[in-house]
């Protein structure tokens, strides 16, 4: 098996995990919203796992990587163009998860921050009650 053909199967593994994280994270909206904890811990292990897998195909890629320049001198015209393909690809899904991920994070931000504003009222309330309304 050639160099260039292991790179391309890793690599397009390693699209398609990263695509599986995107469906996965594309979920995550109304988990937030809605502060479902069980379904965000069920959520942190699924990506956990994913994490896990898309690293072992990392390691498998590091010593073809590491000679990257005469792996890639091998290749020829069509793996070129198949390996452009893969890495537009991984690029355009890692934006894809960096903005989802980012918005995922600014509505957590938000929810936490209206709870913490809920808390603190409930509590002035109760602290006005306890002490009589003055």
């Amino acid at each position: 098996m050639s160099a260039a053909y292991q790179i391309l199967r890793q690599l397009r593994l390693q699209e398609s995990k990263y695509r599986e994280m995107a469906a996965l994270v594309a979920t995550q909206r109304p988990l937030f919203a809605s502060m479902d904890v069980d379904g965000i811990l069920t959520l942190i292990e699924q990506k956990r796992r994913l994490l896990a897998e898309i690293d072992a195909v990392d390691a498998e890629l590091a010593p073809l990587k590491g000679n990257w320049a005469l792996v890639r001198a091998e290749f020829t015209a069509d793996e070129e163009r198949a390996l452009d393909a893969v890495l537009t690809g991984i690029q355009q899904v890692l934006g894809e998860l960096m903005q989802s991920e980012d918005e995922g994070r600014a509505l957590l931000d938000q929810r936490r921050e209206e709870k913490t504003e809920a808390m603190d009222g409930l509590l002035k309330s109760r602290a006005r009650g306890a002490y009589g309304a003055r």
